[in-house]
């Protein structure tokens, strides 16, 4: 039980920050009104 608790608390806590990076990438290129693909120095503004 304490392993299938610990393996769910890792799956989370990798899981969220990755769907939260997709997730806002996700909508800045979509919001995004240029038809260029993203840059390096787009990510550094």
């Amino acid at each position: 039980m304490y392993q299938d608790f610990t393996a769910i608390a890792l799956l989370l806590l990798t899981a969220v920050p990755l769907a939260a990076v997709a997730a806002t990438t996700f909508f800045y290129v979509r919001n995004n009104d240029r038809k260029t693909p993203l840059k390096r120095e787009d990510f550094y503004r």
